[in-house]
């Protein structure tokens, strides 16, 4: 298992297949535009928090994805779709740098399309085979979470994993987003705001004028 330094900011662009995008701006809300286009806007918000997650927590074990190596596309990470309605952007927006975490960690925030509900929020039809991952926390926290089959189930970081269309069903009936989280990660799930990289990067012209300055000193004492 593989464990970085937990990151406190969020970093304004990441390298994909398609280039580099925008973390928030561009990559988040084209993962909640290839996974759930239609969902509620409850359910949206939290996707884009269980999507941001799930890359930083990769970025942060796998040194290099979305640096030097291209964060892929796909049923084996996050869809990515080049389009995103204004309601995926306004999701990643209203979200903007929030992570999911456990006891300061970040989790690894699985998520899936499951079942469709019924109106009455009974199981529907499961046409990607995907529900049995799903997990359902309510009330639960500590080590009573279900950790979901879809990683390592005695992972520190697995807490379980969301439900696509049950978070569509769910914001539909007025839940928001953080009731939305808890259901699926538990009630101990922690939702924290990263710093935004634009700290570092107002140090920058700082930094370039100190580089200036000396160098006009050490061109003053050569003549």
């Amino acid at each position: 298992m593989i464990i970085g330094a937990e990151p406190s900011d969020a970093p304004a662009r990441v390298l994909t297949v398609a280039g580099w995008l925008s973390l928030d701006d561009e990559y988040v809300p084209g993962v909640v535009a290839g996974e759930h286009v239609n969902a509620h806007p409850e359910a949206k918000a939290a996707l884009a928090i269980a999507a941001r997650t799930y890359l930083l927590r990769a970025m942060r074990d796998r040194p290099g994805l979305g640096l030097t190596t291209p964060i892929p596309s796909g049923e084996g990470f996050q869809v990515f779709a080049h389009r995103a309605s204004h309601e995926c952007m306004m999701a990643a927006e209203r979200t903007r740098r929030m992570v999911l975490r456990h006891r300061g960690r970040m989790v690894l925030a699985n998520h899936v399309a499951g079942a469709y509900r019924t109106s009455n929020g009974g199981l529907g039809s499961d046409p990607t085979n995907t529900e049995r991952y799903v997990t359902y926390n309510i009330g639960r926290s500590g080590t009573n979470v279900i950790p979901t089959r879809l990683s390592l189930r005695s992972h520190p970081g697995n807490r379980g994993c969301l439900g696509q269309h049950c978070a569509h069903w769910m914001g539909a009936q007025g839940l928001d987003h953080p009731t939305i989280l808890r259901v699926f990660y538990g009630e101990d799930i922690e939702i924290h705001t990263l710093v935004s990289s634009g700290r570092r990067a107002a140090l920058e012209p700082k930094v370039m004028g100190m580089m200036l300055a000396l160098v006009g000193l050490m061109l003053g004492r050569r003549r």
